[in-house]
């Protein structure tokens, strides 16, 4: 690929099973954005999520790509439903196709998805202060869960994360209510 995209269609749709060995090099190549933080340069050389767990999303039917005009990956968001919400485990646009409005799609295109299964909310984790996470989706609706506010599995999720390298601290739990957009319809 060339080093900056001309401005380029994409489209979003179920990801194939023929295309979860794809995703972990969009997530590796996302993750360089990283090597602009000191902190957190060890990011960018990081083991990705395996083929096998976007193999278990793809089959459950929670694994989106965006496609570029020749039908290729250029970015993904895989999740997993837990009682009414439905959790963001990644979503990884490649770096050449970074400011395409790829991410916002995926959200949208999840968002669609989760209402039509009668969902309630869609959470994740993320770093707090890196301008494409917490602010990001802070644009997109999501809201910053205190302590308090957490339950047993997103509590779980940052001490996970905390005990595999992510300073303390750094990383928080986001939601994005549901129940608003669904009463609206």
């Amino acid at each position: 690929m060339n080093s900056r995209v001309q401005k380029q269609s994409f489209q979003i749709r179920d990801a194939r099973l023929t295309e979860a060995e794809q995703l972990p090099a969009i997530e590796i190549s996302a993750a360089q954005s990283f090597r602009s933080l000191p902190a957190l340069t060890w990011i960018a050389t990081s083991d990705a999520m395996s083929a096998d767990a976007h193999r278990r999303s793809v089959r459950t039917g929670t694994c989106w790509v965006a496609v570029d005009a020749m039908d290729t990956p250029v970015g993904f968001l895989t999740a997993s439903v837990h009682h009414d919400d439905v959790h963001i485990l990644e979503m990884s646009v490649a770096s050449p196709w970074q400011g395409y409005g790829i991410g916002k799609a995926l959200l949208r295109h999840l968002e669609q998805w989760a209402l039509r299964k009668k969902l309630t909310g869609i959470t994740l984790t993320t770093f707090q202060e890196v301008p494409w996470n917490a602010p990001f989706y802070s644009k997109m609706g999501f809201v910053i869960l205190s302590n308090k506010a957490l339950d047993q599995r997103l509590a779980s999720v940052l001490d996970r994360e905390h005990s595999h390298g992510f300073p303390k601290g750094s990383r928080c739990a986001m939601r994005f209510d549901l129940r608003h957009i669904a009463h609206q319809k």
